[in-house]
C-alpha cells in the first residue's frame, strides 16, 4: 500500500514538472515566426521640396521701356516735300506699365512714339514726321511659371501724327489726332528675379478722317485723302520689363 502511494508520488510530481517546463515555452504558432523577430531599422524620411532655380515667379506691377524701328503706312498716299508719303522706317519709343491681375491678365497704360525719316530731306528744307499713341492697355500671358514669359496684348486710346517742313522760312504743317487702337505680341526671358527682356511687335492704327494743315500759325482743316496723314505704324524692337511687388 505504501509502495503504491509512493509510486502516485512519484508520477505525479513528474507530471507537474513536465507542464512547469511547457508553461516557460514561448508560444509561437505556425506560419507567424515573423513577429517574433527584431524590427529592422525605419528608412529615412523624403527630403522637404524646394522651389526650383528657374521659377521665376510672377510678380503684380510691371513697368517696360521699350525701343525699336517703326514702318509708318500713309493715309491719303501724298507725295512731296514733307508729306506722309516720303515717310520711311525710323526710330521708336516706348513706355508702360501694368497691374498683373493674375498671373495670365495684366492692365496698364501703354505710350508710343516714332520718328520717321523723309525721302530727299535736306538741311534748308528741315522736314519732320511723327506719330504717337496713348492709352489703356490689356494683356494676357500664357504662363505663370518658367523663365519664358511670352504675351498678346491690344489697347485703345489716342493716336496722333504731324508732319512739317520748312519753305521761304515759313513752316507748313499737317496735323492729326483721332481714336485708335493696338495690337501687340512678345516674348520675355527673365534674367534677373526681377527684370526681363525680349523682343515685341506692335500695329497702332488710327482712324483719322480729317486732319489740320497749317501755314505758319493760321489752320485750316481739310480731308486726309487730300492732305495725307500717318494713319497708322508698325513697331518691332526690344522692351525690357521691370517686376516689382509680391509674388503670384
Amino acid at each position: 500500500m505504501s509502495r503504491g502511494f509512493a509510486i502516485l508520488g512519484f508520477v505525479t510530481l513528474l507530471l507537474l514538472r513536465a507542464r512547469a517546463a511547457h508553461a516557460s515555452e514561448p508560444i509561437s504558432a505556425p506560419g507567424f515566426a515573423f513577429l517574433d523577430a527584431p524590427l529592422g531599422p525605419l528608412p529615412d524620411l523624403p527630403p522637404e521640396p524646394t522651389r526650383e532655380g528657374d521659377e521665376y515667379p510672377r510678380r503684380v506691377w510691371e513697368a517696360f521701356p521699350s525701343g525699336g524701328v517703326a514702318a509708318p503706312f500713309c493715309r491719303g498716299s501724298i507725295y512731296g516735300l514733307g508729306q506722309c508719303g516720303e515717310a520711311t522706317s525710323g526710330a521708336t519709343l516706348g513706355l508702360g506699365a501694368l497691374y498683373r491681375v493674375s498671373p495670365h491678365f495684366a492692365v496698364g497704360l501703354d505710350a508710343s512714339f516714332a520718328r520717321f525719316t523723309l525721302r530727299g530731306a535736306s538741311a534748308g528744307a528741315a522736314p519732320r514726321s511723327h506719330a504717337s499713341f496713348i492709352g489703356l492697355l490689356v494683356r494676357g500671358y500664357f504662363f505663370d511659371r518658367g523663365m519664358l514669359d511670352p504675351y498678346v496684348e491690344t489697347g485703345v486710346g489716342q493716336g496722333a501724327s504731324m508732319a512739317s517742313h520748312v519753305v521761304d522760312g515759313t513752316e507748313i504743317r499737317t496735323e492729326s489726332a483721332a481714336p485708335a487702337v493696338m495690337a501687340g505680341a512678345g516674348i520675355d526671358f527673365w534674367v534677373a528675379p526681377y527684370l526681363r527682356v525680349g523682343p515685341a511687335f506692335g500695329y497702332r492704327f488710327s482712324w483719322i478722317s480729317s486732319v489740320q494743315g497749317c501755314w505758319a500759325s493760321a489752320c485750316t482743316s481739310v480731308g486726309v485723302d487730300e492732305r495725307g496723314a500717318v494713319g497708322s505704324y508698325a513697331t518691332v524692337g526690344v522692351r525690357a520689363t521691370l517686376a516689382l511687388g509680391r509674388e503670384m
